[in-house]
């Protein structure tokens, strides 16, 4: 980092920010940070960690392991673990996740269960040691009184296809861990920001629309972008919702161990689940064999349990504690997470093209490329399948397509590098609002009386926010309320609840039936600090005095999560707090 050091000579001291990018992933996380001084700033990933000093990588494993005695201790990322360390933390953020009926069933919730901590207090302990660890890196870089003069901002990447409760999970994690100030990105919009800005100067232009694909060790999120503008800096605008899955390559580790428990049987597989033996050949899996398929099923691979005494089994190649695996036992490992992706791909192409033919684009059918980035996404085999199924589309790898999402990371706070400018909503957002009942339309649903003027109504889904809406960046989407409080209302009843509802069906749902329609967050408005004068004083049905208020919920979409205010009139008052479900 001796150039950063000498670049720092006639740097602008005042006003000058550190910003630090964290790719928290499910098996693998990085750490990369920039000095927003200069007209173009480099971005620096953290590549020497603890545990393997002396060989350089941009990540590090998404590992922990606490000390049997003292739940406070623990050894992270590549440092040496006892037996049993706590994998896949990252996913039990968000459960509300569909497992794929490929994937046998996780033990990370059990771990958890076992040291009493729950997802969240575990992911700030890993994520309060890689912080720690960075910004010791980071000050050996730069002057201990120019880095002390810095700005600090943090920005923390998460699945595009993400519920909003896990963001906010995330969010308290990285708090909790002592990151503050800090905001989201989405993952492979962090990756294409990076990529495309890499890419820029070799034949990209404006209007060419790409694709992104984001594999992961455990999701694959797809987005894509069209290019808005390639000066005086790079700007991406969404063209359609993200998709994703759990798809990613801890799936195929996954899949290895139960294929292994087949060969040697249930009652071996718990044998020698915690030897060596065995933690040998789930890593050459890992490392070698996985890493090397291109899809030859005639080409062998050389699995070996050393030391686990197992019985041979000539039908499957199991000779002598080595399994020697057909690349069609290879093949069968990777195939539904391989069409899983293969089907993601396929729906974000026909409603790329849909999309920008319905929009009359001269160039509607037309994809520039396919980028894979992500660990996952260096796959020579998932690549060639793309490029097979697409071949007029061109399906790139690019250089240093693992540590895309972290270095992206960073440069969404260079905005005069590069910026997404909107993005498409993923699924429907609203209020349940009573609406007059209207025979022959509402027949069925549950009706009750209005305060005060004593008509007949109806629940109903009001959806300010559809799917497939363009959400442009920091713009405000007004959700108006009406509020009918009783003459002798007090400060207390001016805390108003209400259920921000979400729906992921295509067509928006008319009435909030729970099984499509289901709770985002709560959002409490609070309105005592308003003045008295805003409500409006009327006489009920019943000749009872009433007050009314009109007032807007304001939401404004911003990195990765949506961002709630109060307006009266276009001006913020009172505040609002989210509470995620």
């Amino acid at each position: 980092m001796a150039d950063l050091s000498k670049g720092l000579k006639d740097m602008k001291i005042d006003g000058d920010r550190l910003i630090v990018g964290f790719d928290f992933g499910t098996t693998f996380s990085g750490v990369a940070f920039a000095f927003n001084s200069g007209d173009k700033p480099d971005v620096h990933s953290i590549v020497d960690w603890p545990g393997i000093e002396g060989f350089p990588q941009p990540k590090v494993p998404t590992i922990i392991k606490y000390d049997d005695s003292d739940k406070s201790k623990f050894t992270w990322g590549a440092q040496t673990h006892a037996a049993n360390p706590i994998v896949g933390i990252k996913l039990l953020l968000d459960p509300s996740q569909p497992r794929p009926p490929y994937l046998p069933d996780s033990n990370a919730q059990d771990d958890l269960d076992e040291i009493g901590k729950p997802a969240v207090t575990v992911a700030a302990d890993y994520l309060a040691a890689l912080y720690k660890h960075a910004m010791e890196r980071i000050k050996t870089s730069v002057p201990t009184d120019y880095l002390a003069k810095c700005k600090k901002e943090y920005v923390l990447s998460v699945p595009a296809v993400w519920s909003d409760k896990a963001k906010d999970l995330t969010l308290k994690a990285a708090k909790q861990a002592g990151i503050h100030p800090v905001t989201l990105i989405k993952e492979p919009e962090a990756a294409a920001l990076y990529t495309l800005y890499t890419q820029k100067d070799k034949s990209l232009a404006v209007d060419d629309a790409i694709v992104i694909v984001d594999a992961g060790g455990g999701t694959v999120d797809l987005i894509s972008y069209e290019i808005a503008a390639m000066k005086p800096r790079l700007e991406l605008k969404e063209l359609v919702p993200s998709k994703g899955s759990m798809a990613g390559s801890l799936g195929l580790n996954k899949r290895f161990e139960q294929e292994v428990q087949h060969i040697i049987g249930p009652a071996e597989y718990g044998r020698i689940y915690q030897q060596v033996g065995y933690t040998t050949a789930v890593n050459t899996f890992d490392k070698n064999v996985k890493t090397a398929f291109r899809g030859d099923v005639d080409k062998e691979y050389f699995v070996a349990f050393p030391c686990a005494d197992l019985k041979d089994n000539k039908k499957r190649n199991l000779k002598r504690d080595v399994w020697t695996m057909t690349g069609f036992d290879v093949a069968k490992i990777f195939e539904p997470l391989a069409a899983d992706i293969e089907s993601l791909v396929d729906q974000q192409v026909k409603e790329v093209i849909t999309k920008r033919s319905l929009d009359k684009h001269p160039n509607a059918t037309k994809i520039k490329a396919i980028f894979m980035v992500g660990g996952f996404g260096s796959s020579v085999y998932i690549k060639n399948r793309l490029q097979d199924k697409y071949p007029d589309i061109q399906v790139i790898q690019p250089h240093d397509a693992w540590g895309a999402i972290v270095k992206g990371a960073v440069l969404s706070k260079l905005h005069q590098q590069a910026f997404v400018s909107s993005n498409i909503s993923p699924r429907h957002y609203g209020v349940v609002a009573s609406d007059l009942f209207v025979k022959g339309e509402d027949e069925g649903q549950h009706t009750f009386k209005g305060l005060g003027d004593g008509s007949i109504r109806v629940s109903k889904c009001t959806w300010h926010i559809k799917r497939g809406d363009e959400l442009v960046k920091g713009k405000p989407i007004a959700f108006p309320f009406y509020r009918v409080l009783p003459g002798n209302f007090e400060k207390k009843d001016l805390i108003f609840n209400t259920t921000l509802q979400q729906s992921d069906e295509v067509a928006p749902p008319k009435y909030p039936a729970k099984r499509i329609v289901k709770p985002c967050c709560s959002m409490a408005a609070d309105l005592r600090s308003v003045s008295r004068d805003m409500f409006k004083l009327r006489k009920g049905a019943d000749g009872k005095k009433y007050y009314t208020l009109s007032y807007d919920l304001v939401v404004r979409s911003e990195g990765a999560v949506m961002k709630f205010s109060l307006e009266i009139g276009g001006k913020e008052m009172g505040s609002v707090t989210a509470k995620y479900e």
